[in-house]
């Protein structure tokens, strides 16, 4: 039992928004701050999670633009024709079978049967520390006291009751039970109830509600216990992570559920950042477990996995209302869009996630995260171009610009595909690189961006701008690609000439760069670019002509994107949009 699809209306930021999980059992949720990711999640824990979402427990704030006339309703559907569903006709959640049938007792079979471990953002380690029924040390206590069998139950009763002899020794002990009974029977006149003290009685949940975690400082003595509370944040949230981890391994390996996680990456330093993403994947390759988190962090994403990603946003609706929206892609959907874009259907299929497999670091996977992309060949490029955007007025950082190497220019079109099915406004630069050798990476890019060779090659000075008008699908925002009349750098130097006259200042900085970073042969080309080009801009605060155009189209695709919302108040197209 797993969930397939999750139906989300009238709740919070979402107006209306439905999706299917990945078959992979994984899914990321990236987006900006408050694009509505946490409001997905909180979503699935108000069915599956610790407490019971009921119609008289909603606040003004669980509505869709806090209008309580928006009903809420939220639908669960798991793959063996089951739901949980939540509507304003009825105070609990329904716990649906396969062929309609009411499951009695809901509120506690869907929990049993497939249990939401949820933690926000905030991680409240002393909350999930205590032993209530859906707290994890709760469900943590409730898998222990299953665990013991009949003769270490009758042990553990044994050593209790000695416990208990010595407890009774106490005068005020013995006393204290005395007078509790002795005291509530006088107050409880007339009544029908008696109350009953036996603190002998044992039950695997009490003596488990005993555990009392602890830390310990190597640079004090062993009695010297440190309470959870006194640990730094990091070390808190480590030991929430861990616990979930334990948990899942140990007790939830024949049962399902599903993981839900907040920004893992919360006071975590980059190496633990992804020693994290592989223990999250080893939870839901070796369980039936499923996990869904939210991140802001290039780490918890990997573009071999893209069909593991969800990309959140908000758009308007028809009255001018921001709502959530997500974005989802299947292999199926990328195989489909690489064939009508040129890519033999031989290449396609497994292909695909082999190709991002082999290519995909850190850098490349930030482009999910961008409301802007530059798809470039090389490190140059990535180093060099923001600092002529910056002086050119786009600060890429501030504005959510990534600028991204491929590494190569015949990795180009496979990223372009990418990043264009997931509605990332781009732009690609690279060179016509007329030279022997290239013919094949010319030939897809023509092939990917339905232009011809001669468009690539030919009628540049310094660059030239080709819209991609043609692409089969129709995209968002009309996508563009800006071709060099040779490399980068040549780039720079000829806008140079032209402006100053000489290119006297450049060849010295170069010779600067140089005896800083002593590069061999025809390494470190970035960093000397980048190097030149603070010198360029601090010293002159020179901007080529071709980063002013790039500077314009991505202040026009931002400019777009606000009158597609606009244009579109009246009709459905705005809930495609990618913002």
């Amino acid at each position: 039992m797993k969930i397939k699809k999750i139906y989300i209306k009238n709740f919070r930021s979402i107006k209306e928004l439905s999706f299917t999980f990945p078959e992979k059992g994984f899914l990321v949720l990236v987006g900006p701050n408050n694009a509505g990711k946490s409001n997905i999640l909180r979503a699935i824990n108000a069915l599956l999670g610790d407490t019971w979402f009921t119609t008289d427990r909603l606040e003004i704030y669980d509505y869709y633009c806090r209008n309580s006339n928006n009903g809420i309703e939220i639908r669960i559907e798991f793959d063996n024709g089951y739901q949980v569903c939540f509507d304003m006709n009825n105070k609990f959640p329904k716990y649906i079978d396969d062929i309609g049938n009411t499951i009695y007792g809901t509120r506690g079979n869907i929990k049993e049967d497939f249990p939401c471990t949820y933690l926000d953002a905030s991680r409240n380690l002393s909350r999930e520390m205590e032993f209530r029924t859906w707290t994890l040390m709760g469900k943590i206590s409730k898998s222990f006291s299953k665990a013991i069998n009949k003769s270490k139950e009758d042990l553990l009763k044994e050593k209790f009751n000695e416990i208990m002899d010595i407890f009774n020794g106490v005068e005020n002990f013995v006393s204290f039970k005395t007078d509790f009974v002795r005291y509530f029977d006088e107050m409880q006149v007339n009544s029908s109830y008696q109350l009953k003290v036996d603190f002998k009685a044992f039950t695997p949940s009490n003596y488990f509600k005993t555990i009392n975690i602890l830390a310990s400082d190597p640079n004090l003595s062993d009695k010297f216990d440190i309470e959870l509370d006194e640990l730094g944040e990091g070390s808190r949230n480590i030991v929430l992570l861990a616990l979930l981890r334990s948990y899942a391994k140990n007790f939830r390996n024949d049962a399902q559920g599903i993981i839900a996680v907040e920004e893992p990456e919360i006071f975590m330093h980059p190496q633990a950042r992804r020693h994290l993403y592989n223990i999250f994947w080893e939870i839901v390759e070796s369980s039936n477990m499923q996990i869904i988190l939210t991140t802001h962090s290039s780490t918890f994403v990997r573009t071999e996995d893209f069909d593991t990603i969800g990309k959140v946003y908000k758009v308007y609706d028809e009255n001018k209302k921001l709502n959530t929206k997500v974005k989802l892609v299947n292999k199926d959907e990328l195989v489909d869009f690489c064939i009508k874009t040129g890519v033999p259907a031989e290449k396609t299929g497994d292909n695909i996630f082999d190709f991002y497999r082999t290519t995909s670091n850190y850098k490349l996977n930030e482009g999910f995260f961008a409301r802007f992309l530059v798809l470039v060949e090389g490190e140059t490029e990535e180093l060099a171009l923001p600092v002529y955007l910056k002086q050119a007025g786009v600060d890429c950082d501030l504005l959510g610009v990534s600028i991204i190497a491929v590494n190569g220019k015949n990795q180009i079109p496979k990223y372009w595909r990418l990043f264009y099915k997931f509605d990332i406004p781009m732009l690609v630069l690279f060179d016509n690189d007329n030279s022997k050798g290239k013919e094949n990476s010319n030939k897809n890019l023509a092939k990917c961006f339905s232009c011809s060779i001669e468009d690539i090659l030919n009628d540049i000075d310094i660059y030239k701008i080709i819209e991609v008008s043609d692409c089969p699908i129709e995209p968002t925002f009309k996508q563009k690609i800006m071709i060099l009349e040779r490399d980068f750098e040549t780039a720079i130097r000829k806008d140079w000439i032209r402006q100053i006259g000489s290119d006297e200042d450049i060849n010295n900085y170069e010779k600067e760069a140089k005896a800083f970073i002593k590069p061999i042969e025809n390494g470190n080309k970035g960093q000397i670019a980048r190097f030149i080009a603070r010198k360029l801009v601090n010293d002159f605060a020179f901007v080529p002509e071709f980063v002013e155009k790039i500077r314009d189209i991505i202040l026009s695709a931002f400019k777009e994107m606000e009158n597609i919302v606009e244009e579109n108040f009246e009709t459905e197209e705005y809930e495609e949009l990618p913002f």
